[in-house]
C-alpha cells in the first residue's frame, strides 16, 4: 500500500480536532460540584453518574470533582472558564442563584447553559439527638430567651439555608445567629460535634444520621407533610409561615453548542427515568421528582432570582 503523507496528516489533524471536541472514543465529562463532599449537590451528582453507569446509558466516562469554597464561586469560576466545552457539567442549587445577588460573587446562575432541573428539594430544621430542643416551640423559646445567641448552621451565606433562617426569625419573631459552612456534610459534622444548636439540612443530607438515631427532624419547609417523611410536621401546620423549595439542577459552561446541549439533556432525561434514580435517589434520599429541561428550566432560574432578590432586599443584604 502506497504511503500518502497528505492523507495521514489530514487524518491526524481530524483526530486532534475530535479529541479536543470530546468525540473521539469514550468522552470524559467532568461533573463539577461547587460545594463540599457529602452535601446535597455532591450526592445528586454522584447519583446522576450512578444512574447513567448502572444502566449503561452511554460509553462516556464521568468524574465528579468537588471544588468547594467562596460560597460556590470557586467551582463556578472553574466552569465559567470552560466556555463552549461539552465535557464539563456543574450542579446548581438555589444558593448559587442568590449568593451573587448579595455581592458575594460576580458569577450568576444565568451566566451558564441551563441543561435541566433534576429534582425539587426542601429544608428540614434538625437537632442532635441529645439536644434539649425537642420542638420548634423549644427553638423559639430558646431564641427569645437569648436574642442573637442561638446558633443556626447552614450551607453558604445568602443561600437557601440563610434565607430559611431569615424566614424562621420572621415567623417566630426572634433573632438568631446564622453560621455558614461550605456544605451539608460540614453542617452535620458541626451539629453532631455540638458546635451549633440547630441546623438546616435537605433530607438527603441528614437521612443517614436520622436513621442512625443521631439527629432528630423538627419541621419541614413544605406546604404540608412530605409523603416519604409522614411523621415530620410542616412549619405551616405548626402555625409558622415558612415555605421554601430548593432547585437542584445541572448546568454547562457558557456557549455550549446546541448538539452538545441536546446530548446532555437527552442523557439526563434517560437517567431520570431509571429505577436507580427513582428509587435510590428520589425515594431513598427523599426528594421530589421535577425534570424540567432547557428553556423552561431557564425560566425557573429567573423566577428564583426574582424571589431571592426580594427576600435579600428584606434581609438588608441585597447588593446587586
Amino acid at each position: 500500500m502506497r504511503y500518502n503523507k497528505g492523507l495521514w496528516i489530514g487524518l491526524i489533524a481530524l483526530a486532534t480536532v475530535l479529541i479536543f471536541a470530546g468525540y473521539a472514543g469514550a468522552r470524559t465529562v467532568t461533573f463539577v460540584v461547587p460545594w463540599s463532599a457529602g452535601g446535597g449537590s455532591d450526592t445528586m451528582a454522584r447519583f446522576i453518574v450512578k444512574s447513567i453507569k448502572d444502566n449503561n446509558l452511554t460509553d462516556a466516562n464521568f468524574v465528579v470533582a468537588d471544588k468547594p469554597g467562596g460560597n460556590g464561586q470557586i467551582g463556578s469560576a472553574y466552569v465559567i472558564k470552560k466556555k463552549g466545552n461539552p465535557n464539563t457539567w456543574m450542579t446548581l442549587s438555589s444558593g448559587q442563584i442568590s449568593i451573587p445577588l448579595a455581592g458575594l460573587g460576580k458569577i450568576k446562575a444565568t451566566h451558564f447553559t441551563a441543561l435541566t432541573q433534576m429534582a425539587g428539594d426542601v429544608n428540614l430544621l434538625v437537632v442532635s439527638k441529645d439536644s434539649p430542643l425537642k420542638t420548634v416551640a423549644d427553638v423559639t423559646k430558646a431564641a427569645k430567651a437569648n436574642p442573637g445567641k442561638l446558633n443556626v448552621g447552614g450551607s453558604g451565606t445568602a443561600g437557601e439555608d440563610h434565607l430559611c433562617t431569615y424566614l424562621l426569625e420572621k415567623g417566630t419573631n426572634t433573632k438568631m445567629n446564622y453560621t455558614s459552612f461550605s456544605g451539608g456534610g460540614e453542617v452535620m459534622s458541626n451539629l453532631l460535634g455540638g458546635h451549633i444548636d440547630v441546623a438546616w439540612a435537605n433530607p438527603n443530607e441528614c437521612i443517614g444520621q436520622v436513621k442512625a438515631g443521631l439527629v432528630k427532624m423538627l419541621a419541614i419547609t413544605k406546604e404540608d407533610r412530605l409523603a416519604l417523611l409522614p411523621d415530620v410536621p410542616s412549619f405551616k401546620e405548626l402555625g409558622y409561615d415558612i415555605v421554601f423549595w430548593q432547585v437542584r439542577g445541572v448546568h454547562g459552561p457558557p456557549n455550549m453548542a446546541q448538539k452538545d446541549i441536546d446530548w446532555a439533556v437527552d442523557l439526563l432525561k434517560r437517567a431520570s427515568e431509571t429505577d436507580t434514580w427513582k428509587n435510590e435517589y428520589l425515594k431513598g434520599k427523599v426528594l421530589t421528582p421535577r425534570f424540567i429541561p432547557g428553556a423552561e428550566y431557564t425560566k425557573v432560574i429567573k423566577e428564583n432570582e426574582d424571589m431571592f432578590r426580594e427576600a435579600l432586599g428584606a434581609m438588608g443584604i441585597l447588593k446587586e
